[in-house]
């Protein structure tokens, strides 16, 4: 069966509304986890916390790529 227009319309708008909240939360995750891990290794830099950010953004990335080719 067919969805209608408003539905589809509707689940697609809270769909990638959600990508925001996904994407702060991979932000929120990688500095506070980065955090704990420079202070757990006691770095002088913050070498954890900016490489635990990009690497999860980049995942985050393929992720986004992933699901908007499947759509």
């Amino acid at each position: 069966m067919k969805e209608s227009l408003p539905k589809k319309k509707t689940k697609n708008l809270l769909k990638y509304m959600g990508l925001g909240f996904q994407m702060a939360g991979v932000f929120v995750f990688g500095i506070f986890g980065g955090q704990w891990l420079d202070g757990h290794f006691s770095t002088e830099k913050p070498y954890f916390t900016i490489g635990l950010i990009l690497f999860l953004f980049v995942g985050y990335l393929y992720k986004l790529y992933l699901d908007l080719a499947k759509d």
